[in-house]
Parts: C-alpha cells; structure tokens; sequence
C-alpha cells in the first residue's frame, strides 16, 4: 500500500516518525512524508532525506511564517504554549487557544492568493495523483486528514507525544454539551468548516482526531482515558545520523553524564530557558566526571568559559552517547525521554513547558527512575546534588530498567505493520 506521512514542520515531530515509515518501507509499502518546508525548522526537509525517506516539500514559507511568527516570536518564560499542566485544571483552556491560532495558520482566508491556500493545496494535489491508502499525520498537521479525506484514503493521527489535541477537544465537546458553560458556539469549526466546504467535505470529529490514533506514549504514562481509538505504537529513538566520534569509540575512564535542553527549545525559547548554566558548569568543574553538554552558538556564550571536564557540541545522536553514559540532564522532551529510557539512563528532568514535559518528569519520578527539578526554583547545587545521586545511588538504575521494560511492552513499528493493514482495509473509502 501507500503511505503518506504529514509532518509539523519541526525535528521533533519527524523522528519519532522515522522507524515506523523505516518498518513500512521494510515491509514493501511505498513512504512518501510531506512536510512544509521553510518554516519553523528549516532543515527538516533535508532531515527527512538523510533518513532514507523520500520527501514531498510543501512550500509554505510566506503563509506558514506569516501566520505563526506571532507565536515564534513570543520567546521566553512567558511565551504561550500547549503545555498541559497537571496541577493548573484551566491549563487547557489557555492550551485551546493557542492551538486554535496555529491549526487556523494552515487556513488563512480566503482572500490570500484568490483563495488558495497553498499547502492544503499542494498536499491534496499530489494525494489526487499518487493516491495514497493511508495518511498518517502529525496533530499540529491537519492537512493530512483533509487531503486524506479528499482521496478516499484512511487516515489516522501520529502522536509524538501526550494527545493534548484529543484531550482539548474532549473538554470542548464536553462544554459545548453544558448549557452552564457558557460556551455555543465551537471555537475551531467556524473556520475550519469553509475549508471542508471547499472540497466538498462536512465536518466531522474525524477531521480532529482520526480514524483512529497511534501513540507513542508508554500506557502508564497516559493520564487521561479518553474515548478514541489508540493503536499503541513503541517509540524508538532516533535523533539523526553522524559519524560516530573518537571519542565515543572507547567507554569513557570516568562516570559521563549528558546536559541537552532539546533542539525545539533552542527554535522556540533561545536562551531564555530558565536553566542557570554558567553557574551549572562552574558546580561541577571539580567533580570527577564528565559532562557532555549540547549547546549551540548562543547557549556557549551564555555559558562562558567552560571547565576541562565539560565537553560541548552543537549536536549529537543521543544514541550514539547514552550507552556510555551514567545520568542524563534533560528538559523533558520526548525524543530525549525516550532515548534515555532505551539506553537505561537515570534522568533529571527540568521540565521547560511545550508540551508534556510535566507529565513527562512525574512519571520518571513516579517509576524511581530519575529526580525532577522545578524550572521556577532551579540552581546550580541543587542540580549538582541531584546529578551526583544518579550517579551514585544504584536504585535510579533500576528504575530507569523498569521504564525500559515499560517500554517494551509496546508492540515494536514492525509489528504495528500488520495492524495499519488491517485498518487501512476498513476505513478506506
């Protein structure tokens, strides 16, 4: 069959993509992942290819960047996102609008080019042509389900990390349903519905949330039932291909530990990451470890002078680092996660909020897997300590086997195969 994967334009919503295209391919089904290009992470079209994949550009520069350079250029602490906060009930209202700013960035009105909107044109053009069995599209990506849609496909949505998306729209159906709220009129479909119109389409919840869904997430991690189709999927990390280092080719003589705020974070937030790391780096200049810390051009200046025990790369393969690693510095990115989770590396997690980075850090604390420090009080000794306890207190390793195992009891990309087969057969118009 035929698969066509649609993508937010961003690393971080690509790879954890990548092994479950790499298992269809193996399997004989044609891939093609579709992605505007341009935008938000201007690399991510190159980094599909680098994966072997072939990738259809959308275009999208001049609409996408037009329409979501408000929310871009809102870095800092106070920037707006779709984090869900587990304490903070309202989160979500708050998540909903800003989601509803960026899904709307795929829509513009009709007015812009005689109406055309050039990336839900260019992907339901190439879907009329090469006729796909499957779509497979990223949440922040709904033009995957329209186009979809407009070709008789099956389609289904591909989480990359908690499904915040399904849970805000639970919320809102549950609203809409309560004369009590306030709320009569859905705040998404009035501008979604012209865009359906337009190709012929109605409105449905499947345009939202799926034929059915694959998640990524570990089933103890899920917080929230609700009332969807889920096909658990394993994730798999991949963070990229490079030659592997000299350095890396031999265990190292002392304990390793690794620092990474998340590439997104470095788009998104600059150096406005609440993370104290000159102070950091000073703390464990004596300590007989070493730190490999990825940081980019603007963090090193942050950071200044760097000890001899620090070690700093723009990027690395987590794979290619964790094995020889004792603990792991995170922000609570999901690619992060699970790389440390495969490798069995204990984690501390400053959760800077996105996304599901909180939900993310209780459940490493919750599994005796690593230790969280709160972003709003965070300092060099404490982050030190913390450090030095995951690498010195056996029962982080052990936890961090029980994630591992957590992990595994999710069916592999390859064995999901024969279950996209099967759903494909039924749903396809």
């Amino acid at each position: 069959m035929r698969v066509l994967f649609t993508i937010f334009p961003a690393s971080a919503h690509l790879y954890p993509a990548i092994p479950l295209a790499w298992a269809l391919r193996s399997a004989g089904h044609e891939v093609v992942v579709a992605c505007p290009d341009g935008v938000v992470d201007r690399k991510v079209v190159d980094a599909i290819t680098a994966a072997g994949l072939t990738a259809l550009p959308l275009g999208g520069r001049e609409e996408l960047t037009a329409s979501l350079a408000p929310l871009l250029a809102a870095a800092g602490p106070d920037r707006p996102t779709l984090a869900l906060d587990p304490d903070d009930p309202d989160a979500w209202r708050t998540a909903r609008a800003v989601l509803g700013r960026m899904l709307h960035a795929y829509y513009p009105p009709e007015t812009a080019e005689g109406g055309r909107r050039p990336v839900l044109d260019a992907l339901v053009e190439f879907a009329a042509a090469w006729r796909p069995d499957l779509v497979l599209w990223d949440p922040l990506a709904p033009t995957g389900a329209v186009a979809a849609r407009t070709c008789g496909a099956a389609h289904a949505r591909l989480l990359f990390g908690s499904d915040n998306v399904g849970l805000i729209r639970a919320r809102t159906r549950e609203e809409l349903a309560d004369p009590a709220s306030g709320l009569t009129e859905d705040p998404w479909t009035p501008w979604l519905r012209p865009v359906l119109e337009r190709y012929g389409l109605d409105f449905t919840e499947e345009t939202l949330t799926g034929q059915w869904t694959l998640d990524l997430t570990p089933p103890r991690m899920r917080t929230t039932p609700l009332d969807l189709t889920y096909v658990p999927v394993r994730r798999v990390p991949y963070g990229g291909a490079a030659a592997l280092p000299d350095w890396l080719r031999a265990r190292p003589e002392r304990p390793r530990a690794v620092l990474t705020l998340g590439v997104s974070r470095r788009l998104l937030a600059g150096r406005h990451s609440g993370f104290p790391m000159r102070e950091f780096f000073a703390s464990v200049s004596g300590l007989d470890l070493e730190l490999v810390a990825t940081l980019n051009s603007e963090q090193l200046e942050a950071a200044g002078p760097l000890p001899g025990n620090v070690r700093a790369l723009p990027y690395l393969p987590l794979d290619q680092v964790l094995p020889t690693s004792s603990a792991i510095i995170h922000h609570g990115g999901g690619g992060t996660f699970a790389a440390a989770v495969a490798f069995t590396v204990p984690q501390l997690v400053v959760p800077l909020p996105m996304w599901d980075e909180a939900v993310t850090a209780r459940y490493v604390a919750r599994r005796g897997a690593g230790l969280v420090a709160d972003p709003a009080q965070v300092d060099a000794d404490s982050l030190q300590k913390d450090l030095l306890r995951l690498i010195e207190e056996p029962s982080f390793r052990l936890g961090a086997r029980a994630l591992h195992d957590d992990m595994l009891a999710a069916p592999a990309p390859a064995d999901v195969v024969p279950v996209l087969e099967r759903l494909t057969a039924e749903h396809r118009g």
